[in-house]
């Protein structure tokens, strides 16, 4: 993209009182400097007010507001006091900018920083004001010092427990309904983290926003019996994410196309989704059981992609309980690989799937054992629509060998094997430094170049990160 300088008017005439022809930026009417701005970050789209009397408050007509103050919490978080400080400088800003902010419509409004129900006045303010411009996606990030680190919502799956006093975990308070019925039409997107939402508020938020479409609710308290659907319902994507607080979810009678559930075990319900294609199932506590499959049953023959996290591996997986998911094109299972045990009875979940297209294997090391023994094969099980296979976290163990070799024997398609040995590691025996992370890394690579090469038929692409 092509950098451009912006001038003031001020100084846009040549020596002889003629226009500068250079400063192109400053004949262009303020509906096209408007677009320019939008482009900008706030803090930069800030910084042009200061260029003329004429640009002072052009930042003003931005539809698009993010409050974005992670980096800023990043370096603080752990000195209280400066906290405090940049808390207030934070809360003042968001004030000053809504205060001049003058163009009808907001279509996108973000907060991001570490906030509290001591700030719960505020937080008011900004909801109804991002709402009366008629908001289209509003996303509330109270972020916390636990997150501070890692404060990507899609990564960041480790439960964290709300402080048992209450103060710190902000509950969503919904404007009056006398005015409701008008300020929520355009909503579509709301992602609130590290925000309770309470049984009312969530059934009254979806009635009264007949255009929301996504919903994405990241930690914070939830309550036991999450029931959605009925001909009212118009969500589209719902993602829930470490609630500890939720016992079932009944999904029912509305067009979902996409669900995503981390957290722990808890009983599903869904009843007719007839357009759900993209279902991600994450259950901490014990990992994948059979009765999950039974739980699912009434929607996979719709699903196109299947996340599964199995932790926590059971003994002897029951291959009855798996149902067929007979337009399934891309599956990927979350494993915990542990003392180089065969992880070939999770090829009978793929064997489900006769219209596969894509096979992932995201291994977690729970142990760095290594064993001695020889590759154990399966029943030959054709996959002839399988054209990628990812193995994450490859180690050069046998288990992660038998896996491949079962891939390569058994897909006629296959056009690319992808081997990408960072992974995720838990258990008391892999306290490992930086340093021997990246030596095992460097000796999975080799271990893959060396073990696949030779094995690989004509025409299939391997691919080492």
């Amino acid at each position: 993209m092509k950098h451009i300088k912006l001038q003031s008017p001020l100084n846009n005439q040549g020596d002889r009182g003629r226009p500068n022809p250079n400063d192109f930026i400053s004949q262009l009417p303020d509906e096209v400097l408007c677009i320019i701005l939008s482009l900008l970050s706030l803090k930069d789209a800030l910084v042009t007010h200061s260029l003329s009397t004429r640009w002072r408050f052009l930042w003003c007509c931005r539809n698009k507001l993010d409050f974005d103050g992670s980096q800023v919490f990043e370096k603080v978080a752990n000195n209280k006091n400066m906290l405090v400080s940049e808390r207030v400088k934070f809360i003042t800003q968001v004030n000053n900018i809504i205060l001049h902010h003058n163009y009808p419509i907001v279509q996108d409004f973000r907060v991001c920083f570490d906030l509290d129900r001591n700030n719960f006045q505020e937080i008011d303010i900004w909801i109804q004001f991002a709402l009366n411009k008629k908001v289209e996606k509003l996303e509330l990030n109270l972020m916390t010092a636990s997150s501070a680190k890692d404060h990507d919502p899609a990564k960041n799956y480790n439960l964290r427990l709300p402080l048992s006093d209450g103060n710190k975990l902000l509950h969503f308070k919904r404007p009056s309904l006398n005015d409701i019925g008008i300020e929520m039409l355009s909503l579509k997107k709301l992602d609130l983290l590290y925000v309770n939402v309470s049984e009312p508020t969530l059934n009254e938020i979806l009635k009264y926003s007949p255009h929301l479409e996504s919903l994405y609710l990241y930690h914070g308290c939830l309550y036991s019996h999450i029931s959605v659907g009925g001909p009212g319902c118009n969500l589209k994507h719902i993602t829930l994410i470490g609630f500890e607080d939720i016992e079932s979810i009944s999904l029912f009678d509305f067009d979902l196309e996409s669900f995503t559930y981390s957290g722990q075990e808890i009983k599903l319900h869904f009843t007719g989704l007839p357009k759900l294609k993209h279902l991600d199932i994450s259950q901490f506590s014990v990992g994948l059981e059979d009765n999950v499959f039974h739980q699912i049953a009434p929607c996979v023959s719709y699903l196109n992609v299947l996340f599964l996290d199995i932790h926590i591996p059971q003994e002897g997986l029951n291959v009855n309980a798996i149902p067929k998911l007979p337009n399934l094109n891309k599956l990927y299972l979350i494993i915990g690989a542990e003392e180089d045990d065969s992880l070939l009875e999770f090829t009978s979940i793929a064997e489900a799937c006769p219209r596969l297209e894509t096979l992932v294997f995201s291994l977690v090391w729970m142990s760095p054992v290594k064993r001695r023994r020889k590759v154990r094969r399966v029943a030959a099980h054709p996959h002839p629509h399988l054209k990628l296979f990812e193995i994450l976290g490859y180690y050069g163990r046998v288990s992660d060998l038998e896996l491949a070799m079962y891939v390569i024997e058994n897909a006629d398609a296959l056009k690319k094997i992808v081997i990408d040995p960072v992974c995720d590691a838990i258990g008391e025996d892999l306290d490992f430094t930086e340093d021997d992370f990246l030596k095992r890394q460097l000796e999975a690579r080799s271990h893959a170049k060396r073990q696949l090469t030779p094995k690989l038929p004509r025409g299939v692409e391997l691919v080492i990160l």
